[in-house]
Formats: C-alpha cells, sequence, structure tokens
C-alpha cells in the first residue's frame, strides 16, 4: 500500500512540477460532524451517536477554463459514542473537474469532480484488537466556487453521484456500501482555495 501512495504522490508532483505559474491551487476542507440515527454497526441496524472529524488538504492544477485536476489526501476520525468504535482513515481521492458554467465576472463557477479514491486505516471495534478497515469510492461530485479575487475562492460540494465501499472491517465499523445519488450532510463539504 505504502508503494501506491508513493506512487501517487510521485505523479502529482511531476504534474504539478511542469506545470505554469498561476494555474494551480492549494487548499482543502476541514469538518466535525455530530450526529445520531440508525446505523450499519457489526453488520445489524443500530441506533449510535457518532462525532467524525476529518481534515482534507487538497491540491490541483488549471488546464483552461474548463478543465482541472487535483487530490485531496486527508485524514478521517469517526468515534461511536457508547460503543468500543473507533477508525482512524487516510484517504487518497483524485478527480477530474470540469466547469460547466462562469459568470461573466467570474465569481459564480458550477463544476463537476469525477474520481475514484481509497480509504485505509485501522479499526478497533468490540474490544477487538485493531484490524485494517479499507473503503473505495467512484463518481460524480456537484459543486459551486465562489471566486472573490483571482487568488480567493471558497468551493462547495453538494452530493455524490456514484458508488461507496468498504472491506468488511470497515463496514463492521458504519462505514457505507451504497451507491446512487446521495445529498446529506456526509457529502457537503466547504473548503478554500488559494489560487497561485
Amino acid at each position: 500500500m505504502k508503494k501506491i501512495f508513493a506512487i501517487a504522490a510521485l505523479a502529482v508532483a511531476s504534474v504539478f512540477g511542469t506545470a505554469n505559474a498561476g494555474n494551480g491551487y492549494i487548499g482543502g476542507s476541514i469538518g466535525f460532524m455530530h450526529e445520531s440515527g440508525n446505523v450499519s454497526l457489526f453488520n445489524s441496524a443500530t441506533r449510535a451517536t457518532i462525532n467524525t472529524f476529518n481534515i482534507l488538504p487538497e491540491l490541483g492544477y488549471n488546464f483552461n477554463d474548463r478543465w482541472a485536476i487535483g487530490t485531496t489526501i486527508g485524514y478521517e476520525y469517526k468515534h461511536f459514542n457508547g460503543y468500543k468504535v473507533n477508525s482512524h482513515m487516510f484517504e487518497f481521492n483524485p478527480y477530474a473537474r470540469f466547469s460547466f458554467f462562469r459568470t461573466s465576472n467570474n465569481l459564480v463557477q458550477l463544476f463537476i469532480d469525477g474520481g475514484a479514491g481509497i480509504g485505509v486505516g485501522s479499526v478497533d471495534y468490540d474490544g477487538h484488537d485493531s484490524e485494517t478497515g479499507i473503503t473505495w469510492n467512484v463518481g460524480f461530485r456537484p459543486g459551486v466556487a465562489l471566486n472573490f479575487t483571482d487568488s480567493f475562492s471558497m468551493v462547495a460540494h453538494l452530493g455524490f453521484l456514484g458508488y461507496e465501499g468498504a472491506n468488511r472491517r470497515a463496514y463492521n465499523a458504519g462505514y457505507n456500501r451504497k451507491g446512487g445519488f446521495m445529498l446529506d450532510g456526509n457529502n457537503v463539504t466547504l473548503g478554500f482555495y488559494y489560487n497561485f
């Protein structure tokens, strides 16, 4: 797994290393979610309260006004209150971005990100030893950017159309196996970009 991340990092670095100045962006998002409800835990529906924290740094490159590539490389921590369930996942999510609308002053930009991602980490549940959890996703994320200046943007993703999967250990710890269009609190993100 370390080799896969090293190859991915070298590929991203080679793209950005040959990029022209003024077309790159860096930023990301940070989030905390506290939710209560029915979740899949230990292969059955369970009512639980969940705290989730994530930090998702993002790096990208604009080829032109329509196309960009980028990736998020981040971390997510999930804790089920009242249960002995914790997970620490490291995520890698490369994407291609297609911008299909911009206002004449470039203040508002509508786009869709298409990509695939993987998460790998440790899952501790029900007093068992740590086990390796794996999650994956493939699909599209629609979004909107507010470009306040040439250097500063605020970006929101507003859902997910695709498939999310998890191995048995991650699924037992509350990660999803589902597909279709998903619009809920877990699929809305807000981030900030610095364009350079």
